[in-house]
């Protein structure tokens, strides 16, 4: 708990700088620092206590402004990004803290976090960082991810769901790819699998169009070394996704696969996934393998009686070069005409594309909102193409980076108009991107559906990183300054009483799994709150004023 003297201070604020123009020796030379190994340096020092150890960056559906997530060997920061000013909402030397993200549930601002172990932390920033509850999983969390009604972590080999208003177990997935990387969208769950399921796969996946060849296999081994040889398929490389809400409910799906399974297929050739990214829809995701060298963008069409005639449509392979990289973070615009890729070479590539598919043009990306995938004349002409569900699924389009940013980057996020990018030195640049038209090369002229650049322009700064004398700050924020004014039917949603799929230890696995087809053993039911979660959850206080939140409809 905070002392008096600690809660009673105000929180810092740190005002925008005008960013300083970097040339390209500046750029050069970081580069070269960072491929060649310094053989003649210094002496190693102490470990820096005020490291930037991890960012993260969150805009919250009913928040005003985002939040930037640091993370030090010894505590975590959240800081709330204004227009000129950036507020320090939590700050507390609470040992590493491995994996955290923040939400919004009943109209509160929660922070979830982990330092490694089993145990996952639930703080109210609305009353100033008090633990709500915390609950003990199976296993060492590695990553987490929220939403308004849910909690994902993903584990070695598993992912666990749990309930973001008192961290209370929902269900497990087994048998996932090491690593499980997960993408948590509004409704549903992508995470990697580890095995593809001819009953269970979709229509569509990754297309023939996007297998490397043998001359790029070839040289992607021989660039890895002797070390690591040729690898064939990866059955790491299949993605499922599963309606959360459904899960939550009924269980995971059997054998065969009904309403709560979304979709089954590969999304890499010969890499296993690192990352999975939703757009703010939920219905387009962006698959990243583990060299780096190109990143997929799939878009989900569920059929709506049966499951295995969903259409898994590849839409592009965004190409980021020949050399091997991590992927740290990837964000997608909020109309998803754009998407940025961030990796472990402090670049970030943005690329341009359509949430429909087919290729960027002036038409579709050069005006200040998202257009129609067929032009008027294309529509009045009938030369638009029906949909049905019986017609062949077009060939991905390969897509490059039209702006890069070099500048140690660790995570960036896009934020009306602007983007936000946040390097691991713990700064904070607001980057305007321009899109121009430019002239076809025969005729010299604009072209509607001709091609287009971008220009970024650096607008402000803001020096986020914690010095050494700042102590711990909790401040708490109030629902009229954290959220927005919330609707009654979004209270009425988020407050919904959710049903477990938790059983007593009377019940056998089975019941508890049993949906409408069977069970599959790889989903099994988790054991009870009693014994897994490490103190209960004190009383919630009373909600809101109606002065400040309009008052809740009745749950569903």
């Amino acid at each position: 708990m905070l002392s008096l003297e600690e809660s009673e201070m105000k929180p810092r604020t740190i005002k925008c700088q005008q960013p300083s123009e970097r040339t390209r020796l500046d750029q050069c030379i970081e580069m070269v620092q960072d491929l060649i190994p310094q053989t003649y340096s210094a002496p190693k020092s102490k470990p820096d206590p005020d490291r930037v150890c991890w960012v993260k960056m969150a805009a919250l559906p009913f928040l005003e402004s985002p939040l930037v997530l640091l993370g030090y060997p010894d505590g975590v920061q959240v800081w709330q990004v204004l227009e000129s000013e950036a507020k320090e909402m939590f700050h507390r030397r609470v040992g590493r803290v491995c994996a955290a993200c923040v939400c919004v549930s009943e109209g509160r601002l929660q922070l979830v976090l982990s330092h490694g172990d089993r145990v996952v932390r639930l703080l109210d920033l609305s009353q100033g960082g008090v633990e709500v509850c915390c609950q003990e999983l199976c296993g060492a969390v590695q990553e987490v991810t929220a939403s308004s009604r849910f909690v994902a972590t993903s584990l070695e080999e598993r992912v666990c769901v749990l309930s973001s208003r008192d961290l209370s177990v929902l269900f497990e997935v087994c048998g996932c790819a090491p690593g499980c990387p997960v993408a948590l969208g509004s409704r549903w769950l992508a995470y990697a699998d580890s095995q593809l399921r001819p009953d269970w796969q979709s229509v569509g996946g990754l297309s023939g169009a996007a297998v490397p060849s043998i001359t790029e296999q070839v040289i992607d081994t021989a660039a890895k070394g002797l070390g690591r040889l040729l690898v064939s398929s990866s059955s790491s490389s299949v993605v499922t996704i599963v309606d959360v809400l459904a899960c939550s409910e009924r269980g995971l799906p059997g054998d065969e696969p009904d309403a709560r399974l979304v979709g089954h297929f590969r999304a890499h050739a010969a890499h296993p996934v690192r990352l999975l990214r939703f757009d703010a829809t939920g219905s387009v995701l962006l698959s990243a393998d583990a060299a780096g060298h190109q990143f997929h963008v799939f878009r989900v069409q569920v059929h709506p009686s049966d499951r295995r005639r969903s259409q898994i449509q590849h839409m592009y392979v965004l190409w980021r070069g020949e050399t091997p990289a991590r992927l740290l973070d990837a964000c997608f615009s909020a109309d998803s005409r754009l998407v940025t890729a961030t990796t472990d070479h402090g670049t970030t590539h943005v690329f341009a594309i359509c949430p429909y598919g087919g290729v960027a043009t002036c038409r579709t990306h050069c005006g200040p909102r998202r257009v129609n995938k067929h032009s008027s004349f294309e529509r009045s002409a009938g030369l638009e193409a029906p949909c049905t569900w019986s017609a062949p699924l077009p060939q991905p389009s390969t897509v490059r980076a039209l702006c890069q940013l070099r500048d140690k980057h660790a995570a960036a996020l896009f934020h009306d108009s602007a983007l936000l990018i946040a390097s691991a030195r713990g700064e904070l640049v607001q980057v305007a991107l321009h899109m121009h038209a430019q002239p076809v090369a025969k005729t010299g002229r604009v072209a509607a559906e001709g091609p287009f650049s971008i220009d970024a322009t650096a607008l402000r700064l803001w020096t986020l990183k914690r010095q050494s004398d700042w102590t711990s700050l909790a401040h708490a924020c109030t629902p009229s300054t954290a959220t927005r004014r919330a609707h009654g039917s979004w209270l009425a949603q988020v407050s919904a009483p959710l049903v477990s799929t938790t059983r007593s230890s009377s019940s056998s696995p089975t019941s508890a799994l049993r949906g409408d087809s069977g069970w599959d053993p790889r989903w099994r039911s988790s054991p009870s709150q009693e014994q897994r979660c490490c103190s209960h959850p004190p009383p919630r206080s009373s909600p809101p004023s109606p002065s400040t939140t309009s008052s809740p409809s009745p749950a569903h």
